[in-house]
């Protein structure tokens, strides 16, 4: 059980199972909660309120498994197992190795989502053009969710997909992997704690709901920064084992 709770097989695609945690059902209700409260305060009425705040909902969350599927898409091309697709509070996580293609591998496997994410806003922002009333509202609704989505995740912060490319970056520049995770680990506590800023920001102007929202990301972010040094002498220890087993003689 992770950050997101505990997650249930609903599908798998391409041999890829596909995950749905606790928490991701919680934010799905919220969003549809929020998206029909905007709406009826529009004079929407609360029937085609209700279907619009869920079709927005299932085009958000289609998106955010869009960004998910690019890392995974990424990663078998390049090659690499990928054993499942996560959707948590927060977006979602593509379980692969992708250090096991070097910094560069490591880099495009991360780059793929916020890149998707983008064109989507661009594709959402396409919609808003072609449509008109509250299709149009909601397009430019989720346009405006798909940019930021693309912006945070692009956050020079492990574990965001912009912490991961920094670690790529300076893995390649240094050739020294355990640097460059003491970087991006760094990047994730820094990161986290700008967002904690922010968050008692908005508690002071009395956003209460999204700071607590935000606040719970930083502690994942800075709790993730902090057990840098954990992940690096897990991977110290394997590859000490890796070594001892090669210098093992052979059974007579």
């Amino acid at each position: 059980m992770g950050a997101g709770g505990k997650r249930w097989k609903v599908a798998t695609v391409r041999g890829i199972p596909l995950y749905v945690s606790t928490s991701w059902f919680v934010i799905a209700a919220l969003y549809v909660w929020i998206r029909y409260e905007d709406l009826t305060r529009m004079l929407v009425e609360p029937s085609e309120a209700a279907t619009i705040a869920v079709l927005a909902a299932v085009l958000f969350f289609g998106s955010v498994l869009l960004h998910e599927a690019a890392h995974a898409v990424m990663a078998r091309s390049l090659d690499l197992p990928v054993s499942g697709i996560t959707l948590v509070f927060w977006g979602g996580a593509t379980e692969t190795k992708a250090s096991g293609k070097g910094p560069l591998g490591e880099f495009l496997v991360a780059f793929v989502g916020p890149a998707t994410t983008l064109v989507l806003a661009g594709a959402f922002w396409v919609g808003e053009t072609l449509t008109n009333g509250w299709v149009a509202v909601t397009m430019a609704s989720l346009a405006e969710l798909s940019l930021i989505f693309a912006a945070f995740n692009a956050l020079p912060g492990f574990p965001l997909d912009g912490g991961r490319m920094l670690l790529a970056t300076v893995w390649g520049i240094t050739g020294n992997r355990r640097t460059a995770m003491r970087v991006a680990g760094y990047g994730g506590i820094a990161v986290g704690a700008v967002i904690g800023g922010v968050a008692v920001w908005m508690i002071a102007d009395g956003d209460v709901g999204m700071a607590v929202f935000l606040g719970y990301v930083a502690m994942i972010m800075i709790a993730a920064g902090r057990g840098m040094d954990q992940r690096i002498a897990l991977r110290d220890q394997l590859v000490r084992g890796t070594v001892a087993d090669a210098m093992r003689p052979p059974p007579s």
